[in-house]
Protein backbone atom coordinates (compact mmCIF):
# COMPACT_ATOMS: atom_id res chain seq x y z
CA UNK A 1 0.00 0.00 0.00
CA UNK A 2 2.91 2.43 0.77
CA UNK A 3 4.64 1.54 -2.36
CA UNK A 4 1.31 2.69 -4.36
CA UNK A 5 1.07 5.82 -2.81
CA UNK A 6 4.49 6.85 -2.94
CA UNK A 7 4.62 5.43 -6.57
CA UNK A 8 1.73 7.29 -7.36
CA UNK A 9 3.00 10.55 -5.91
CA UNK A 10 6.30 10.18 -7.83
CA UNK A 11 3.85 10.10 -11.35
CA UNK A 12 2.26 13.36 -10.50
CA UNK A 13 5.50 14.77 -8.81
CA UNK A 14 7.21 13.81 -12.67
CA UNK A 15 3.72 14.57 -14.48
CA UNK A 16 3.94 18.47 -12.61
CA UNK A 17 7.91 19.04 -13.64
CA UNK A 18 7.20 17.78 -17.20
CA UNK A 19 4.48 20.39 -17.63
CA UNK A 20 6.38 23.27 -16.01
CA UNK A 21 9.43 22.22 -18.21
CA UNK A 22 6.81 22.22 -21.07
CA UNK A 23 5.36 25.50 -20.40
CA UNK A 24 8.78 27.05 -20.29
CA UNK A 25 9.43 25.92 -23.54
CA UNK A 26 6.16 26.77 -25.17
CA UNK A 27 6.19 30.44 -23.75
CA UNK A 28 9.98 30.83 -25.30
CA UNK A 29 8.39 29.49 -28.25
CA UNK A 30 5.48 31.53 -28.83
CA UNK A 31 7.41 34.72 -28.02
CA UNK A 32 10.38 33.91 -30.50
CA UNK A 33 7.75 33.34 -33.48
CA UNK A 34 5.21 36.21 -32.29
CA UNK A 35 6.60 38.77 -30.24
CA UNK A 36 7.63 41.84 -31.36
CA UNK A 37 11.35 42.53 -32.99
CA UNK A 38 13.64 45.06 -31.47
CA UNK A 39 17.19 45.21 -32.45
CA UNK A 40 19.50 46.65 -29.57
CA UNK A 41 23.48 47.79 -29.89
CA UNK A 42 26.02 45.56 -27.99
CA UNK A 43 29.41 44.82 -26.94
CA UNK A 44 30.22 41.51 -26.08
CA UNK A 45 32.77 39.91 -23.16
CA UNK A 46 33.05 36.53 -23.39
CA UNK A 47 33.51 34.81 -20.07
CA UNK A 48 33.33 31.25 -19.34
CA UNK A 49 31.02 29.96 -16.40
CA UNK A 50 32.34 26.54 -14.47
CA UNK A 51 28.73 24.99 -14.12
CA UNK A 52 26.66 26.49 -17.50
CA UNK A 53 29.75 26.65 -20.17
CA UNK A 54 30.92 29.62 -22.56
CA UNK A 55 28.40 32.42 -22.57
CA UNK A 56 28.82 36.24 -24.23
CA UNK A 57 28.10 38.97 -21.65
CA UNK A 58 25.76 41.32 -23.37
CA UNK A 59 26.68 45.22 -22.76
CA UNK A 60 23.59 46.79 -24.00
CA UNK A 61 24.01 50.31 -25.20
CA UNK A 62 20.26 51.10 -23.73
CA UNK A 63 21.62 50.01 -20.36
CA UNK A 64 23.11 53.40 -19.42
CA UNK A 65 21.68 56.15 -20.12
CA UNK A 66 21.83 59.76 -20.10
CA UNK A 67 18.44 61.32 -18.36
CA UNK A 68 18.84 64.78 -20.51
CA UNK A 69 18.18 62.33 -23.18
CA UNK A 70 15.25 60.82 -22.45
CA UNK A 71 11.48 62.47 -22.49
CA UNK A 72 9.61 61.36 -19.38
CA UNK A 73 10.98 59.78 -16.60
CA UNK A 74 9.43 58.36 -13.85
CA UNK A 75 10.76 58.43 -10.29
CA UNK A 76 12.64 54.83 -9.10
CA UNK A 77 14.97 53.52 -6.28
CA UNK A 78 17.62 50.57 -7.10
CA UNK A 79 16.25 47.75 -7.69
CA UNK A 80 13.17 49.02 -8.61
CA UNK A 81 11.12 47.74 -11.89
CA UNK A 82 11.35 49.82 -14.39
CA UNK A 83 10.18 50.11 -18.06
CA UNK A 84 12.43 51.48 -20.75
CA UNK A 85 10.34 52.51 -24.03
CA UNK A 86 12.40 52.43 -27.19
CA UNK A 87 12.12 54.14 -30.15
CA UNK A 88 14.29 53.30 -33.30
CA UNK A 89 17.36 55.30 -33.06
CA UNK A 90 19.14 57.22 -35.45
CA UNK A 91 20.79 54.04 -37.01
CA UNK A 92 19.94 50.13 -37.27
CA UNK A 93 19.53 50.25 -33.70
CA UNK A 94 16.40 50.96 -31.50
CA UNK A 95 17.23 54.09 -29.01
CA UNK A 96 16.47 54.88 -25.05
CA UNK A 97 12.89 57.28 -25.19
CA UNK A 98 11.03 57.06 -21.74
CA UNK A 99 11.52 55.24 -18.83
CA UNK A 100 8.43 54.64 -16.60
CA UNK A 101 7.40 52.30 -13.74
CA UNK A 102 4.54 50.99 -15.15
CA UNK A 103 4.06 49.51 -18.76
CA UNK A 104 3.48 52.26 -20.92
CA UNK A 105 -0.15 51.72 -21.86
CA UNK A 106 -0.08 54.60 -24.75
CA UNK A 107 3.47 54.25 -26.11
CA UNK A 108 4.60 55.12 -29.23
CA UNK A 109 7.28 51.72 -29.31
CA UNK A 110 7.92 48.35 -27.59
CA UNK A 111 9.44 48.71 -24.01
CA UNK A 112 11.85 46.32 -21.90
CA UNK A 113 11.16 45.16 -19.00
CA UNK A 114 13.77 45.73 -16.17
CA UNK A 115 16.16 46.78 -12.81
CA UNK A 116 16.90 49.90 -12.27
CA UNK A 117 20.50 49.74 -10.71
CA UNK A 118 20.73 53.65 -9.90
CA UNK A 119 17.73 56.01 -8.24
CA UNK A 120 16.06 58.88 -9.93
CA UNK A 121 14.40 61.61 -8.64
CA UNK A 122 12.82 64.32 -10.30
CA UNK A 123 13.83 66.55 -7.24
CA UNK A 124 17.93 65.78 -7.57
CA UNK A 125 17.83 64.09 -11.35
CA UNK A 126 21.11 61.83 -11.73
CA UNK A 127 22.92 62.72 -15.15
CA UNK A 128 23.05 58.85 -16.25
CA UNK A 129 20.75 56.12 -15.50
CA UNK A 130 21.87 52.83 -15.21
CA UNK A 131 19.54 49.55 -15.84
CA UNK A 132 19.71 45.37 -15.51
CA UNK A 133 17.91 43.63 -18.36
CA UNK A 134 17.03 39.72 -18.05
CA UNK A 135 18.83 38.91 -21.02
CA UNK A 136 21.93 40.45 -20.44
CA UNK A 137 23.86 37.08 -21.46
CA UNK A 138 23.62 34.92 -24.42
CA UNK A 139 24.72 31.06 -23.77
CA UNK A 140 25.70 29.21 -26.61
CA UNK A 141 28.53 26.42 -27.14
CA UNK A 142 32.05 26.81 -26.91
CA UNK A 143 32.69 27.24 -30.54
CA UNK A 144 29.92 29.65 -31.63
CA UNK A 145 31.14 31.53 -27.98
CA UNK A 146 34.56 31.69 -29.46
CA UNK A 147 33.37 32.66 -33.26
CA UNK A 148 31.48 35.43 -31.28
CA UNK A 149 33.91 37.04 -29.44
CA UNK A 150 36.55 37.38 -32.53
CA UNK A 151 33.86 39.06 -34.37
CA UNK A 152 33.53 42.09 -32.20
CA UNK A 153 36.28 43.87 -33.31
CA UNK A 154 34.96 47.67 -34.53
CA UNK A 155 31.93 46.01 -36.24
CA UNK A 156 28.32 47.23 -35.04
CA UNK A 157 27.14 44.67 -32.87
CA UNK A 158 23.57 43.86 -32.34
CA UNK A 159 21.24 41.51 -30.57
CA UNK A 160 17.81 40.74 -32.08
CA UNK A 161 15.09 40.76 -28.80
CA UNK A 162 11.11 39.53 -29.43
CA UNK A 163 9.26 41.42 -26.94
CA UNK A 164 5.85 40.32 -25.70
CA UNK A 165 2.98 42.94 -24.54
CA UNK A 166 4.58 43.08 -21.29
CA UNK A 167 7.87 43.99 -21.85
CA UNK A 168 9.51 40.30 -21.55
CA UNK A 169 12.41 39.56 -23.66
CA UNK A 170 13.98 37.02 -26.03
CA UNK A 171 17.30 36.68 -27.56
CA UNK A 172 16.14 35.72 -30.75
CA UNK A 173 19.61 36.42 -32.99
CA UNK A 174 22.44 38.37 -33.15
CA UNK A 175 23.64 40.99 -36.02
CA UNK A 176 27.04 42.43 -37.36
CA UNK A 177 26.81 46.09 -39.03
CA UNK A 178 22.68 45.36 -39.41
CA UNK A 179 23.38 41.35 -40.82
CA UNK A 180 21.67 38.81 -39.55
CA UNK A 181 24.70 36.24 -38.45
CA UNK A 182 22.81 33.98 -36.18
CA UNK A 183 19.50 32.95 -35.64
CA UNK A 184 18.17 31.42 -32.41
CA UNK A 185 16.44 27.59 -33.05
CA UNK A 186 12.68 27.47 -31.70
CA UNK A 187 13.18 24.39 -29.84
Amino acid sequence: MKFRIFLVGALIAALLQTGALAKIIYDRAELLQNGQEVVLETGFVDPRDLFRGHYVTLNLVVSRVEAKTLSKIDDFSYYDTIYLELEQGEGLFAAAKAVTTSYPENASGPAIKGTARTTHSNDSPESWLSFRFPFDRYFAPKLRAKELEKLRGDRKLGIILMLDSKGNGAIKGITIDGEKVYEEPLF
